[in-house]
């Protein structure tokens, strides 16, 4: 990393912790910066040492995203150092327990599953990072529309495995839902309504038995609470997982519950 770079690093990271706890959102000392020039994403966080150390990719630092990947990954970092249940580890383990040997064959099926836990972990993040994005003008209005409406995938998946197309095609509509939710949490346009139309037409193309569940996950990550319990979220995050399982593996279907209603079920 050049002498450029670093200071562009350290410049964007003093910046995002100013404004974290400026909002009251303080994320203490503990946090390190660095670059890995290989990184196919922009970036991602883990413990080390007592703190945190975020872990950007090199197109990222030279990118006007910068400073919003690190707001995104510090909000991250909050929401472990607070103890919410979005982020907690053993919730999340107990809930994708709950799903058995339904899911977890194969690589790709994990992988998912760990994919759709994420989705949660980042609204409830970005939560945090999109609001402070916004009051700061970190991304200019149109530019955070055209970021997430670039989320939103209309191809469907191809291969001989019908199962492997299902779960696939699966995660495609639930990362379409993220996305279009992410938008109405934030009131971010949805510019020429092309999220829509895309959606709209990943939606014509797949098998109906998946099209229809999209209002299902649609209404279940817009309708995610900030205050809700551990028992709450396990409870919520259990039925996302296991309504996803049933649609990709031709299974009955999980009764649909609201998020409301997941949350409060014994």
């Amino acid at each position: 990393m050049t002498n450029r770079d670093s200071e562009r690093v350290a410049g964007a990271q003093k910046a995002a912790m100013e404004m974290m706890s400026k909002a009251g959102f303080d994320v203490g000392n503990g946090i390190q910066v660095s670059v890995d020039p290989r990184l196919p994403f922009m970036g991602y966080t883990h413990p080390e040492g007592g703190g945190y150390r975020i872990v950007v990719s090199g197109g990222a630092v030279e990118s006007i995203m910068l400073k919003g990947l690190l707001l995104h990954e510090m909000s991250h970092i909050y929401r472990m150092k607070t103890g919410h249940p979005s982020h907690s580890a053993q919730v999340v383990e107990e809930a994708v327990g709950s799903l058995g040997e339904r899911a977890l064959h194969h690589d790709y099926q994990r992988k998912i599953i760990y994919d759709l836990t994420n989705n949660i972990e980042d609204l409830y993040a970005d939560d945090i990072a999109v609001q402070l994005m916004k009051d700061d003008k970190t991304l200019p209005p149109d530019l955070m529309s055209r970021f997430l409406q670039d989320w939103v995938k209309s191809d469907l998946a191809e291969g001989n495995d019908a199962t492997k197309v299902r779960w696939l095609n699966g995660w495609t509509m639930t990362n379409n839902a993220r996305a279009i939710a992410q938008m109405t949490r934030h009131g971010v346009e949805d510019l020429g309504g092309k999220a829509a139309a895309e959606n709209q037409r990943f939606l014509s193309k797949v098998d109906p038995a998946i099209a229809n569940r999209f209002g299902y996950f649609l209404n279940l990550l817009t309708s995610l609470r900030e205050d809700i319990t551990d028992d709450e979220y396990r409870r919520l995050l259990t039925d996302y997982l296991g309504n996803f399982v049933s649609m990709v593996e031709n299974q009955p279907e999980v009764r649909q519950r609201t998020p409301d209603e997941a949350a409060r079920k014994a």
